[in-house]
């Protein structure tokens, strides 16, 4: 499984602390890390990023706009031989393919991609599968740290560029206006993918600090670190697995999505379910059955409401799956388990 650096989470959980006054040790804490005890050097796989992520996003929802001043904090430090390597290159459109190529170093949660399109660049950053209550913080602080990003990289180059437009995954908020002014720029709701708008003469800008042999150096330290976070770790993936599912309501991400947040392929993400003998559906299933059991056991929505939460079209889908799991029908096991729980029972 692919691992990312650690450094990104770090820059984020001292920003919420900083801001927000967060127990930010104890969230840490419930995840079997420690903030002070952090090596600058370690790496965490992305799902347990985004669980830890998950509940921080949860405890700032009083302020819409926490990722957006969050991500606008990242400095270079936070990217560590990525951006050195980017700043050693001739030009931006070099630093763009590189950055492409190597963006699995970035603390990105989206994939990296660029179009040309007539006089413009489009940077577009397509996010991961995220569950709904996530997608907005990740989405805003991946767009705020790149934004901050190239605003750096201007200022290398002297020069001050503003995005022709920015794009935003997600329906328009009641903040709209706000991330208008803080971008400087149109920014355009409801888009298929995150994406910076950018004049094509970009590309051709130079980089004042271009230097071939420090470009070989970084260069050469990036696959190295490619290398020693590429190797494959098979130990309870499946449990990995469910703890990111477990995150998500309603729609649940493809195996090939699932596959791509995990940093692997999807014939290596089977054959490693596969060598813990199991599969993918079998831990949906899993997950969609103890969601089930829970919301029986806990809640008085209805079958149909509960069936939708677990992403069936139909109760009778849901209905069907669950005598599977449990040899009786949701009616049924939410009036046994409440009689269980009666007085005197």
């Amino acid at each position: 499984m692919t691992l990312r650096s650690i450094l990104a989470l770090t820059f984020t959980v001292e920003q919420l602390r900083q801001h927000y006054q967060l127990d930010t040790e104890a969230i840490l804490a419930r995840h079997g890390l420690q903030q002070a005890h952090l090596d600058a050097n370690a790496t965490i796989s992305q799902a347990d990023e985004l669980a830890i992520l998950a509940e921080f996003a949860d405890q700032i929802q009083h302020d819409p706009l926490a990722a957006i001043t969050i991500g606008s904090t990242f400095g270079l430090s936070s990217y560590g031989a990525f951006a050195m390597m980017l700043m050693s290159c001739s030009s931006v459109y070099e630093a763009f393919a590189l950055g492409i190529k190597y963006q699995q170093l970035s603390y990105l949660f989206s994939e990296l991609d660029y179009q040309l399109d007539g006089d413009t660049v489009l940077l577009k950053l397509k996010p991961y599968p995220l569950p709904d209550h996530l997608q907005r913080f990740i989405v805003d602080r991946d767009v705020a740290g790149t934004w901050h990003f190239l605003n750096t990289m201007q200022t290398m180059l002297g020069r001050h560029l503003k995005p022709l437009a920015i794009h935003m995954p997600y329906m328009q908020p009641a903040e709209a206006a706000a991330y208008r002014e803080k971008f400087q720029c149109p920014v355009e709701f409801g888009c298929n993918e995150a994406a910076f708008v950018l004049p094509l003469e970009v590309l051709r800008l130079p980089f004042p600090g271009a230097n071939a042999t420090a470009l070989d150096l970084y260069r050469g330290q990036c696959e190295e670190i490619i290398k020693q976070r590429s190797q494959v770790r098979t130990e309870a993936l499946s449990e990995r697995l469910k703890q990111y599912l477990t995150m998500f309501s309603q729609r649940f991400p493809a195996i090939k999505d699932c596959a791509a947040t995990f940093g692997l392929s999807e014939r290596q993400f089977r054959r490693l379910l596969s060598d813990e003998g199991q599969s993918f559906q079998q831990v949906l299933d899993n997950v969609r059955a103890e969601k089930a059991c829970h919301l029986l056991r806990h809640s008085s929505q209805s079958v149909e409401k509960i069936a939708l939460l677990l992403g069936y079209s139909e109760a009778a889908g849901f209905i069907h799956a669950f005598k599977k799991w449990q040899n009786i029908t949701p009616a049924q096991y939410r009036k046994q388990t409440a009689e269980k729980t009666e007085p005197g029972a």
